[in-house]
């Protein structure tokens, strides 16, 4: 997924990479304990491609080789469980740009930025299939752009015309970073979403234009997405013979007229294999731990380790808490739904009877006796359905008590979890979903409520039809007050729909200013963090100065002590000279 240019007014933080964008990703990445999911972020700033997870000194290279495909040298993959651990690598990975940013004057206009979601699925003991996830943000044109934006954009547009022409030949990847890096995803065997920001001002004109250009080359290409087999083992093996090859070439020359082509065949070969290796399901688990401690010192030594952490483990027994009500809101669930099924079974039973019943009750060769056989059965159905009725109310509301348990449980622990603490925006997200489930259950509940108003009506039109067929009639007096009633009941009805409607407009209205607020405290607060960056690394670079000062003046101390010593130490030398010299002057 591409995007092309961000014309909002928080540029990334609004754009593509939202949270309810990573929220979205499918449970199907963690399918079982035979899948492998890492996450890997980078940040592309004239060309040369930045760690957002290890912000280290490490140059990382693009390699290519022809069995491995493309992959990524130096660059950090921490191992994800779940789609929390992806979101919450995405937010310090946010966090650590936002920090490089502003210590290289980076602008990040001027940036690409990629997150990759790398799978693995174990077929066999030897057979695993491979796939990624991409998310892209290419830096958009405008009228600052670089020549290095420009460029990456040529090198993407000359690959996108090749993909969605007929040749069947691409070029134009080795054009930038960013089409080297996107080379393994920007091919025919790939599913590809291009989302283009458009400019609102005449003046964006000229860049919308470009964008559609590149958005309608992408809707040329034709995709033919094969899962493909990587056999680690075979790999390794061919390469370990071609270094062996390499090794026998070149000790089988003199020192001295040793081919330059044989040696970068053994680098080339030696690099592959070690490659190869690290690839391997234990290796690349072992390599996210070891990532995740060099991780932790690099963020200490700049200062932001618990501003990007923010680390705090969740309690085992909160889980179990979680699954226990979990499992009991499972039975209750089963439980409602079969004596729902219950309950609609007899309902129908008596409308039965009791249609039956008036159809004999209107013929009169019909004996008393079946009359009143058939009255005695409606009226024990009926006290069925009452029954029935009552138990529905009781799981319906042990359903809601553990709901609103579980709800309370998930509520602390996430509160407490080590994403949303001290951080406003994955909270709002949190709630907004919490927000649409409360709705969802509302709609669920008032549907449930409909239904039962509608059988206890049926109910009650079924027992009218009961009465009239018995022979019992309704006074004027009666008719008249269930007249004034039904008059009462629809001047009510109105006054609540009119009611409903205005709660609803204030519902919206309140909506609109809860994110307004939100926009404006989340601007206030990355100020705020910004500002408290900022006077910490100032903080932090006054006392490296006095720590540097203190020690030059310490040892120019400790220095001239040794001196003063090693001066003493003679002068106490001479002086024993002295003292001997006098004495044996005095004996003599």
């Amino acid at each position: 997924m591409i995007s092309l240019s961000t014309y909002l007014k928080r540029g990334m933080d609004l754009s593509l990479f939202s949270p309810s964008l990573l929220f979205s990703l499918p449970l199907t990445l963690f399918p079982s304990l035979s899948s492998y999911v890492g996450v890997t972020y980078l940040n592309v700033y004239h060309d040369i491609i930045m760690d957002l997870l290890n912000p280290s000194d490490k140059h990382i290279k693009v390699r290519n080789h022809g069995d491995l495909g493309d992959y990524l040298e130096n660059a950090a993959e921490l191992s994800v469980k779940s789609t929390p651990d992806v979101l919450r690598l995405f937010h310090q990975g946010s966090k650590i740009r936002k920090v490089v940013e502003l210590e290289k004057g980076i602008p990040s206009t001027k940036c690409h930025t990629v997150f990759i979601i790398s799978t693995e699925y174990k077929m066999s003991q030897d057979s695993v299939i491979r796939s990624r996830i991409v998310l892209c943000n290419v830096a958009g044109l405008n009228h600052r752009t670089d020549d290095h934006v420009k460029g990456a954009l040529s090198a993407l547009d000359t690959v996108l015309t090749d993909l969605s022409g007929s040749s069947g030949t691409v070029s134009g990847y080795n054009g930038s970073k960013l089409t080297q890096i996107l080379r393994s995803v920007l091919n025919k065997n790939s599913f590809l979403h291009f989302i283009g920001h458009l400019g609102p001002t005449t003046a964006s004109s000229d860049i919308n234009t470009r964008t559609l250009e590149l958005l309608q080359k992408a809707e040329l290409i034709s995709l033919t997405p094969t899962p493909s087999d990587l056999n680690l083992q075979k790999i390794i093996a061919g390469l370990r013979r071609k270094v062996a090859a390499a090794r026998t070439a070149i000790t089988s020359v003199s020192n001295v007229n040793i081919p330059k082509e044989h040696i970068a065949e053994l680098e080339h070969s030696l690099g592959a294999l070690t490659s190869a290796k690290r690839m391997q399901w234990q290796n690349r688990e072992v390599a996210s731990m070891k990532v995740e401690e060099e991780r932790k010192v690099v963020l200490a030594d700049k200062g932001i380790l618990e501003w990007v952490t923010e680390a705090q483990k969740r309690s085992k027994d909160t889980d179990g808490k979680i699954v226990a009500l979990q499992k009991e809101k499972d039975t209750l669930v089963g439980e409602y739904k079969t004596q729902r099924k219950i309950v609609d079974d007899l309902k129908n039973e008596l409308q039965g009877n009791i249609a039956r019943h008036t159809k004999l009750a209107e013929e009169p060769s019909q004996s008393e006796t079946v009359l009143q056989e058939s009255l005695a059965a409606i009226h024990k159905l009926r006290d069925q359905l009452s029954a029935g009725n009552e138990k529905l109310k009781d799981l319906k509301k042990g359903v809601k008590d553990v709901q609103d348990k579980l709800k309370i449980e998930r509520t602390l622990d996430v509160e407490a979890g080590e994403d949303i603490q001290g951080n406003f925006e994955l909270s709002y997200v949190v709630k907004g979903d919490e927000y649409r489930a409360l709705k969802k259950d509302n709609v669920q509940f008032m549907e449930e409520e409909k239904d039962r108003l509608q059988m206890e009506a049926e109910q009650t039109i079924a027992e009218a039809k009961l009465s009239a067929s018995q022979g019992k009639m309704l006074t004027v007096d009666q008719m008249i007050e269930l007249q004034e009633e039904l008059a009462n009941v629809n001047s009510q009805l109105s006054h609540l729909a009119l009611h409903v409607q205005c709660l609803e407009a204030e519902r919206e209205k309140l909506e609109e200013n809860v994110e307004c607020l939100r926009s404006a405290h989340r601007t206030e607060a990355e100020a705020h963090k910004m500002r408290n960056l900022l006077t910490f690394r100032q903080f932090k670079d006054y006392y490296e100065e006095a720590k540097t000062a203190n020690d030059h003046k310490y040892r120019e101390l400790l220095n001239s002590c040794v001196q003063d010593c090693v001066f003493l130490s003679s002068k106490n030398s001479e002086l024993e000279e002295e003292v001997l010299t006098l004495k044996k002057k005095m004996k003599s």
